[in-house]
């Protein structure tokens, strides 16, 4: 593909996002969104000569997705839960962080997607947020809110 059209392509999905999270269509929100739609098109495009947006997914992390809204479903009534007792004084909230194994692997496209879309899953998660994930020592970090819910992988 060539630069002009990745930059187009990217312009217009920036550009829409910025139109989506302003739910307005307001002449000077338009300016600005498309300016901040060029500076991230050209970073991208900058990071993309230099090699730094090459992922690709597996199809068994992809299909974890589809798991998601029932996760997100699941954890938000863990945490009301969570909060209605604390505030009845039946348990005290204590949050923690914590590190488990996940296979991160190398520096390669492929491990790189398997970050990305593992992180994004989490992160959706309103009783988890990952934190970070070491490929050095395939471990990732992150913090629960209830870690007696939390599930022992991610995502």
């Amino acid at each position: 593909m060539g630069t002009a059209l990745f930059v187009l392509l990217w312009w217009l999905a920036l550009f829409g996002w910025w139109l989506v999270l302003v739910g307005t269509n307001a002449g000077l929100e338009l300016i600005a969104g498309a300016c901040a739609a060029l500076l991230g098109a050209l970073l991208a495009a900058a990071l993309r000569r230099h090699g730094l947006l090459r992922y690709r997914f597996e199809a068994g992390w992809l299909a974890k997705a589809l798991k998601v809204p029932w996760k997100v479903v699941y954890e938000l009534g863990v945490v009301f839960w969570a909060l209605a007792l604390h505030l009845l004084g039946q348990r005290h909230l204590s949050s923690r962080y914590r590190a488990f194994d996940f296979p991160a692997g190398g520096n390669d496209p492929t491990s790189r997607g398997r970050r990305a879309v593992a992180a994004a899953e989490d992160s959706l998660s309103p009783n988890t947020i990952p934190v970070d994930v070491d490929s050095e020592h395939d471990v990732a970090l992150r913090h629960e809110l209830d870690p007696r819910r939390s599930s022992n992988s991610m995502p």
